[in-house]
C-alpha cells in the first residue's frame, strides 16, 4: 500500500472518531446546559487551569519520541516508555492533588478545592496509556487509536449527563472528565494487548530523554495560551462569565477540535517518512493545507454571520448576551485549523523548536493584548485578542514552513485561494438569509437555515475533494 492511500486510510479513522467523539460531546454539552449553570463550566475550566499546566510543564513528548523512533515496535524501548509514563503520571496527580487550596485561593471560591483533588486522577490514568498505540500510529494504522477516542467520548457524556441529572452539578463534569482517561487508558490495553518489558534499558531511556530536551516547551505554551482565559476572565468576570466563554468557544473550536488531531495523529508519522523528499513534502503539505481551509470554510462563516444566535440556539438564552464574541472565536478557530498542518509537518521533520517559536509567539501577543481587551472591551475584546493572537501564529508557521518546504507565497496563497472564494460566498449567503428570515420568521429559523446549509456546503466539499483525489489515482497520479 502506497503513503497515500495509507494516509488516506488513517484520515479516514480518525476523522470517523473525531466526528463521532467530538459530535458525541457536542450533543452533550447541549444537554447539560439545560442541567447545569454556566458558573458549573467556568468552575471546571477553573480547576483544569492547574492540571493542564502541570501536565504541560513536564511534557516528555513519549508518543511523539515513539513515532519517530526506529526502535517504535520494540518492547524494551516500549517499556521504558511505559515507565516513564507511569512515573510521570503519579507525579502529577500528587502535584495537581496538592494544589487544590491554591486553586480555591486564586478564584476565591472554595468549593473548587475537591474538583481538582477528583480532576487529579486523570493524570494517573493518563500515565498508564499504553505505549503500543503510538507503535501502531507511526505505521499509520489507525484503528486502535480511533477507537479509543470514541470509547472515552462515550464514558464522558454518559457519566457527565448522569451525574448532572442527579444535581451534582459541576463535580459531574469533574468525575466525567476521569471516566473518559480511564475508560480510554483500558481501551487502549484491550485493544492492543501486547506486553512490554519493564527492564531498565539505558538506551532506551536516554533516546526519549533526548527528545524529551527538544520538544521541551511547546506543550507549556500551549497550556499556557488555551488556559489564558480561564486566568484573566475567570478572575476579573467571574466563573459565570467564564463558563459562557468557555462553551461559546467549544462550539467555534468544533471545527478545529476534529481537524487538529486528526491532522496530527496521521500526518506526523507520514511526514516523517518523506521527511529527506523536499518536494513530495511541499506538495503533501500544500494540498492538505489547501483542503483543510475547504472544509471548514462553510461553518466557520456561518458562524461569523450569525454570531451570538449561535450560542442562544444551540444552549440556550442564559449562554448568549455577548455580541462578537463568536465572530472573534470562529475566525481563531479558522487560523487554529490552518496552523494545525503546519505543527504536525514541524514535529514529523524533527524541528519542534519551530513550533514551539509560533507558539511562543502566540502566547505573547495574547499576554499583551488579552488583558487591555478585556478590560476595555469585556469577553469580546478578549475574544478577539485571542483571533489576533492565532492570526500572528499562522502567520510564523506559513512562514517556518515555506522555508522547510521550499514553497513560494504565491504557491501558499494558490493552495488558500479556493476557500477564501467560498468563504465568501458562504459568509454572502449567511447574510442575506439572516437579513430576509431574521426579523419576518421565529428566531431560531435564520440560525438554523444558516447552519443546515453550512453542513449540506461542508459535505458537497468534501465529495468533490474525495472525487478529485479519486481523479488523480484513476490517472496514475503521484502516491503523494
Amino acid at each position: 500500500m502506497s503513503l497515500r492511500d495509507k494516509t488516506t486510510h488513517a484520515i479516514a479513522w480518525q476523522f470517523a472518531a473525531r466526528l463521532t467523539e467530538r459530535g458525541l460531546r457536542f450533543a452533550s454539552s447541549i444537554v447539560l446546559a439545560r442541567l447545569l449553570a454556566p458558573e458549573d463550566f467556568g468552575a471546571l475550566a477553573a480547576v483544569l487551569v492547574v492540571a493542564s499546566a502541570v501536565e504541560a510543564l513536564t511534557y516528555l513528548g513519549i508518543d511523539q519520541a515513539i513515532a519517530q523512533s526506529s526502535r517504535s515496535a520494540d518492547p524494551r524501548f516500549l517499556g521504558a516508555a511505559f515507565r516513564l509514563m507511569a512515573i510521570r503520571g503519579a507525579l502529577l496527580a500528587v502535584t495537581v492533588f496538592l494544589s487544590a487550596p491554591i486553586v480555591s485561593w486564586y478564584f476565591e471560591r472554595a468549593d473548587l478545592a475537591p474538583l481538582v483533588r477528583v480532576i487529579a486522577l486523570s493524570s494517573l490514568f493518563t500515565g498508564l496509556t499504553n505505549p503500543w498505540i503510538q507503535s501502531e500510529r507511526k505505521e499509520l494504522r489507525l484503528q486502535p487509536l480511533s477507537i479509543t477516542l470514541v470509547v472515552a467520548g462515550v464514558a464522558q457524556v454518559v457519566v457527565a449527563v448522569g451525574y448532572a441529572w442527579w444535581g451534582l452539578g459541576a463535580m459531574a463534569l469533574a468525575v466525567a472528565n476521569v471516566a473518559s482517561t480511564f475508560a480510554a487508558t483500558a481501551a487502549g490495553w484491550a485493544l492492543v494487548p501486547r506486553a512490554v518489558v519493564l527492564t531498565r534499558d539505558k538506551e532506551s531511556t536516554l533516546e526519549l530523554r533526548r527528545y524529551a530536551a527538544r520538544a521541551a516547551g511547546v506543550p507549556l505554551l500551549i497550556a499556557g495560551f488555551l488556559q489564558l482565559p480561564a486566568l484573566v476572565l475567570g478572575r476579573a468576570a467571574g466563573l459565570p462569565a467564564l463558563g459562557i466563554f468557555t462553551l461559546a468557544q467549544r462550539l467555534t473550536s468544533l471545527p478545529g477540535e476534529i481537524a487538529l488531531p486528526v491532522f496530527g495523529s496521521v500526518l506526523a508519522p507520514a511526514y516523517a517518512q518523506i521527511r529527506e523528499d523536499s518536494p513530495r513534502l511541499r506538495r503533501v503539505w500544500l494540498r492538505a493545507l489547501g483542503v483543510v481551509a475547504l472544509l471548514v470554510t462553510p461553518a466557520i462563516a456561518a458562524m461569523v454571520a450569525l454570531d451570538d444566535s449561535v450560542p442562544r440556539l444551540v444552549f440556550g438564552a442564559q449562554y448568549a448576551g455577548a455580541p462578537g464574541v463568536v465572530s472573534m472565536l470562529a475566525l481563531a478557530s479558522f487560523f487554529s485549523v490552518l496552523t494545525s498542518c503546519c505543527g504536525p509537518m514541524f514535529w514529523g521533520i524533527a524541528r519542534p523548536d519551530l513550533d514551539r517559536i509560533a507558539m511562543a509567539t502566540r502566547l505573547v501577543v495574547l499576554l499583551v493584548v488579552g488583558p487591555f481587551a478585556a478590560r476595555a472591551w469585556g469577553a469580546a475584546g478578549f475574544a478577539g485578542a485571542f483571533a489576533a493572537a492565532h492570526a500572528v501564529c499562522l502567520l510564523v508557521c506559513l512562514t517556518f514552513a515555506r522555508r522547510v518546504t521550499d514553497a513560494s507565497w504565491r504557491e501558499i496563497t494558490g493552495a488558500l485561494g479556493p476557500s477564501i472564494k467560498v468563504g465568501t460566498v458562504c459568509l454572502a449567503i449567511a447574510l442575506l438569509v439572516v437579513r430576509v428570515f431574521g426579523s419576518n420568521m421565529p428566531a431560531i429559523a435564520a440560525p438554523l437555515i444558516v447552519l443546515v446549509l453550512a453542513a449540506a456546503g461542508m459535505v458537497v466539499l468534501a465529495l468533490r475533494v474525495k472525487r478529485a483525489l479519486r481523479g488523480e489515482r484513476n490517472a496514475g497520479g503521484t502516491n503523494d
